[in-house]
């Protein structure tokens, strides 16, 4: 078949409008198909059948690929460049998704080592004595007795003994010494208090001077040995101790506590006892032993019971004492779970009357003030047996210092913040 070349070029320009209006379309539609390729498969397609001069049909493929920009070159440079757009795009973002991955899992490190940091510091401030005050702000605020400067009723006296509780290790085997006991300090709370357990605990606290005594140094009947000055009760009113000359005498005591639990019934046993100006409880008397070692438990006792009442008690020897009754003005109610702060005060006015005081704190923890609820004066006219330790009366006041402290208490439980005992300068007394 014979064209005419006008006739040709006019069918190619033909061809040429059906193609782009076909590439358009199939660009709305179908975006991902390669626009040379498509042109080039098209115009190949159409060329092939029209059977020109295969020369001048090169020559019009040629004219019209310039004419569109399209090469072979280009159209697999254009795929090659396409390719490795998406791939270095899609790199982009797996880096990217990756960074951030890697930046969720550093913050979720963090805080896991945040709260493992945070979980050790409760744990260490269940343990160990400063560490509860760091790790939590409120018991700083409300239970801040490591730093508590008690408040003072009377003056120091100058030189005279002290002591101070050991929050870290109330055992600090210099005054106290429990460790025999299981049911003593059995263990510290995360408010840094020291649990008491249920029992007949007794917790013995010594002059620095005398050091930490037992009953086998004490009960010896060489008193050269025992370093006791005597067990006659008219021969230690003129001596004035019954170890040394620093023993303690007049005393301001002050113990913080809280009462978890008692016998929760009425009876003369159930209290808390400060103990004062005794030697040894461990010898009940029998009217034979020489030395009369149950001598040693003379003593004062300043009581507040499980029912929240004050009193005092006189021990003559162990075990014989003569009780005052509860004070009827005094009634403090029911002292469970609460923090208190309770004073005794034992001091003599003269050589032959001491005076016993109860100073307590019910409403701010034991950080004051304190309040005086009770008080007693043992003029020489209080008991009926003190002659059975070769007193001078039978109702002899206990004028003479002790190298221990003891704080008793029968079927309580109870958490203890701190206690103190101090030499104190007696009050002056009209």
């Amino acid at each position: 078949m014979n064209y005419k070349p006008s006739y040709q070029i006019i069918h190619i320009l033909s061809l040429m409008v059906v193609i782009i209006s076909l590439h358009s379309f199939i660009i709305t539609h179908h975006p991902i198909f390669n626009n040379n390729q498509f042109i080039l498969k098209t115009f190949a397609k159409e060329s092939n059948g029209i059977q020109l001069d295969e020369k001048l049909i090169q020559d019009e493929q040629l004219l019209v690929k310039e004419m569109l920009g399209v090469s072979s070159s280009n159209n697999n440079n254009n795929i090659n460049n396409q390719e490795k757009e998406i791939v270095e795009e899609k790199n982009k973002q797996d880096t990217e998704k990756q960074e951030i991955k890697v930046k969720e899992e550093n913050k979720d490190n963090k805080e896991k080592n945040k709260e493992e940091e945070k979980g050790t510091k409760i744990k260490e401030s269940e343990e160990y004595d400063d560490s509860w005050t760091k790790a939590d702000q409120d018991l700083i605020t409300k239970y801040n007795y490591r730093n508590l400067a008690i408040p003072k009723v009377y003056q120091n006296a100058p030189h005279g003994e002290s002591y101070k509780f050991n929050k870290t290790n109330p055992n600090d085997m210099i005054q106290l010494d429990e460790t025999k006991k299981d049911y003593v300090f059995t263990k510290q709370n995360k408010d840094g208090s020291w649990r008491i357990d249920f029992g007949r605990p007794r917790i013995d606290i010594f002059t620095k001077d005398a050091g930490i005594l037992d009953d086998t140094k004490i009960l010896q009947e060489n008193m050269t040995k025992s370093g006791i000055q005597s067990w006659n009760y008219s021969e230690l009113k003129e001596i004035g101790y019954w170890y040394k000359p620093t023993d303690w005498k007049n005393v301001e005591v002050t113990m913080i506590f809280k009462l978890l639990d008692s016998a929760r019934s009425k009876g003369d046993e159930h209290a808390l006892s400060v103990v004062t100006r005794s030697i040894s409880h461990s010898e009940i008397y029998d009217g034979k032993d020489d030395p009369p070692f149950y001598c040693g438990g003379s003593s004062y006792h300043n009581n507040i019971s499980n029912e929240g009442q004050v009193r005092m008690k006189k021990e003559q020897y162990h075990v014989n004492y003569d009780r005052e009754k509860y004070n009827p003005d005094v009634y403090l109610g029911n002292l469970y779970d609460k923090i208190i702060g309770f004073k005794a005060m034992v001091y003599n006015l003269n050589d032959t009357a001491v005076k016993l005081e109860i100073w307590v704190d019910v409403e701010n923890g034991g950080k004051g003030p304190y309040k005086k609820l009770h008080e007693l004066i043992d003029n020489g006219d209080w008991g009926d047996s003190m002659k059975e330790c070769s007193a001078e009366t039978e109702s002899q006041a206990i004028t003479w210092g002790s190298p221990v402290i003891i704080i008793k208490t029968n079927d309580f439980k109870y958490d203890l913040y701190d206690v103190e005992v101090r030499e104190i300068i007696p009050p002056t007394t009209k």
